[in-house]
């Protein structure tokens, strides 16, 4: 029996999500045995943690082609075993490059679930729930960094690198039959925010494209600048507390994972207040003004002060993850359903260039000033940020059937 309680399904896009966040993104919570396993400098280690995303910028816009023309629950149920196949590949692997090989095609094959589960939450939910509803997925970025940070370490140190990624394959497959147990189609009784009601002229043409106007510009743009300190938290927060503070990698990863927790709910939180006021992007611009700020301390402190360290890789660990149900939630609604797909394939691809130039930039800055820096760069991108965060609009009220 097909599941058609909205809240289930958002839950299932939930798992999804955390199944997919876990294969990419558990890479670098387990860079200090990948390092070890090949004999590669931390820069390196660094390069091959964004390689996923640079598999991502090569197939998210024929993924989200194929979730506008097809459907999420099939996307979502092909891409999640394509992950699990892609990680199988690693047992095989005989080398460095063919390991590099599989790190590329994993963010090839994993890229649409973000995509299609956050369509999701723009045809099963009213405006006035989105916000929430896409915080809630959202959330499984944190928790799928989260148990990432808590349980791969201790797996990397008693089964090596490759024995450790098989965990996230086994949840992908796991998920698998959830997502096929959710409906084909979500109801469709909301109108694309730009399609003309009946009767009404030009009712019956096809969506004007969103692209036509500079908002979802700026708010991709948004993403872009602050997804790079987003990264360079995720890539190199467990590298930190063991090169620069003396940590042994399960320790360090049980502080990431902590912060994951507060991350998590933030979006929940910042997802409910957006729902009642209307402002997605205000607290976007109050995230970015916060979050370089806390940057620059965390770079200049620690070296003073070697007890701040921890509470403020914890304090910018949670500062960069809020912002993303909040834009995610505003490309939906800008976009429409008709374009919804497309629109959020669009946003992953765009966060997937700064996921992939993230690592190349902090390894020459590594090279050149030290680990500790950066955080400094990255308070670059933020304080950036600030400046193209989009005026508010409120979008138009839908509706979406209940389950």
């Amino acid at each position: 029996m097909l599941v058609r309680n909205r809240w289930v399904i958002l839950s299932i896009s939930m798992v999804a999500q955390v199944a997919s966040v876990s294969a990419i993104f558990g890479i670098p919570v387990v860079l200090p045995r990948l390092r070890e396993d090949f004999g590669v400098s931390t820069a390196q280690a660094g390069v091959l943690a964004g390689l996923p995303s640079f598999g991502l910028l090569l197939t998210l816009l024929i993924w989200g082609l194929v979730i506008d023309r097809v459907g999420e629950r099939g996307t979502m149920a092909l891409s999640l075993t394509l992950t699990a196949g892609a990680l199988g590949l690693l047992w095989v692997a005989p080398g460095l490059w063919s390991v590099a090989a599989v790190f590329l095609l994993l963010g090839a094959v994993g890229g649409p679930v973000n995509a299609a589960s956050g369509r999701l939450v723009l045809t099963w939910f009213a405006a006035n729930e989105r916000g929430l509803a896409m915080g809630i997925r959202q959330s499984g970025l944190p928790v799928g960094v989260g148990l990432s940070a808590l349980v791969l370490p201790a797996a990397a140190e008693a089964w090596g690198f490759v024995g450790a990624m098989t965990l996230p394959a086994l949840l992908a497959l796991a998920a698998v039959p959830l997502v096929l147990a959710m409906p084909t189609e979500p109801p469709r009784t909301e109108p694309s925010r730009r399609t003309p009601a009946p009767g009404q002229k030009g009712a019956g043409a096809p969506p004007r494209s969103p692209y036509r106007e500079w908002t979802i510009w700026r708010v991709h743009g948004v993403s872009m600048l602050l997804g790079v300190p987003q990264v360079t938290l995720m890539t190199y927060a467990v590298l930190y507390l063991v090169q620069e503070q003396g940590w042994g990698p399960p320790a360090a990863g049980a502080v990431i994972a902590a912060a994951q927790v507060p991350g998590a709910v933030g979006r929940l939180v910042l997802g409910a207040v957006s729902d009642r006021s209307g402002a997605r992007m205000r607290p976007v611009r109050a995230l970015a003004v916060s979050g370089s700020l806390v940057l620059l301390l965390l770079t200049l402190l620690p070296a003073a002060w070697p007890w701040s360290a921890v509470p403020l890789v914890l304090v910018c660990l949670v500062l960069t993850m809020w912002h993303n149900g909040l834009t995610f939630t505003a490309v939906a609604e800008i976009a429409g359903t008709a374009w919804a797909g497309r629109a959020l394939a669009v946003q992953n691809w765009l966060q997937a260039i700064s996921t992939t130039l993230t690592p190349l930039l902090m390894a020459a800055v590594i090279t050149v000033a030290g680990l500790p820096w950066v955080f400094a760069v990255s308070a670059v991108f933020a304080a950036a940020a600030i400046a193209v965060v989009p005026s508010e609009r409120r979008p138009d009220p839908g509706g979406a059937t209940s389950g």
